[in-house]
Order: structure tokens, then sequence, then C-alpha cells
């Protein structure tokens, strides 16, 4: 089955295409990536949070042909704190 893992950070993404077994759990998709050459930069801190299709799943959930794998980060600043940060320069948010 063909799976999508893709990985984001400010400025920089990271994508690849596997071929993976029927019953690949999320944790295994993304040992898989993390041995293609796309993802050789990628460190992981262990503490991530995945999703499929914007969609939160556990690290244990299997995976169906065709999905993507999103590999979510932590907010740098929250949204709210962002707004504030914009609202005190007095400068509209570039969002």
């Amino acid at each position: 089955m063909r799976v999508n893992v893709v990985y984001a950070v400010v400025g920089q993404a990271w994508e690849v295409d596997l071929e993976c077994p029927t019953g690949t759990r999320v944790i295994e998709a993304v040992e898989l990536a993390l041995e293609e050459n796309e993802f050789k930069e990628v460190e992981l801190k262990g503490e991530e949070t995945f999703a499929v299709w914007n969609e939160v799943v556990r690290r244990s959930h299997v995976l169906q042909d065709g999905d993507r794998l999103e590999i979510l980060r932590d907010l740098v600043v929250s949204p709210m704190e962002r707004r504030r940060m914009y609202a005190k320069l007095n400068k509209p948010d570039p969002d």
C-alpha cells in the first residue's frame, strides 16, 4: 500500500511516498520515512503528534492505502499570544 508522509517546520517541508505492507501502523511508517533520503535532516524528539488527513491519530493507528500521514509539531507561540504580540506593535497579523 502507498502512504505519503509529510513534516514541516518554518521555511522547510519534507515529503516522501512509501510503499508499506498492509497493516502498517503510524509509528512504523514514521520509522520507514526517517530511513529515506528526503528525511535524513529531520530530527524528531519522540513527543510528536500524528494526523492522517488532518485528523489526529494514535501512534498505533493502522494506515490505509492512500493515507497522508502528517507529523505534527508543537506550536512555537499560541495563536492568541501571537495576536497579542502583533496588537502591541500595531501591525496586522500577516496570516
